[in-house]
């Protein structure tokens, strides 16, 4: 009997698939990136003006299972049960970028 294994990379994939559905059907471009040395990562961009961007990643908390959706450099956005409302923070944060 084969086992399935599902691991850390795994799991932050999954969260990260769920925020590029909603990021994606919401006009942003994303790009995710899986290197094996470190955790995935989205780069979310806006799709007109590709220099406006934020990096995204998906990452286990502290203590318990739960996991979040942090910018690139660890501040933390939201929980990965809600990838709309990380997806609106990040709309926010990338939208003042490109007005100002």
């Amino acid at each position: 009997m084969a086992t399935h294994v599902i691991t850390e990379t795994d799991t932050a994939l999954g969260h990260l698939e769920r925020l590029t559905d909603a990021l994606r059907s919401a006009g942003w471009a994303v790009e995710v990136a899986a290197p094996a040395d470190r955790l995935p990562s989205a780069l979310v961009a806006d799709p007109h003006m590709r220099r406006i961007n934020e990096s995204v990643i998906a990452a286990p908390e502290a203590s318990g299972d739960a996991w979040s959706y942090c910018y690139g450099w660890g501040e933390r956005i939201a929980p990965c049960t809600d990838p709309s409302g990380t997806a609106a923070a990040l709309a926010r944060v990338l939208t003042t970028r490109r007005d100002n």
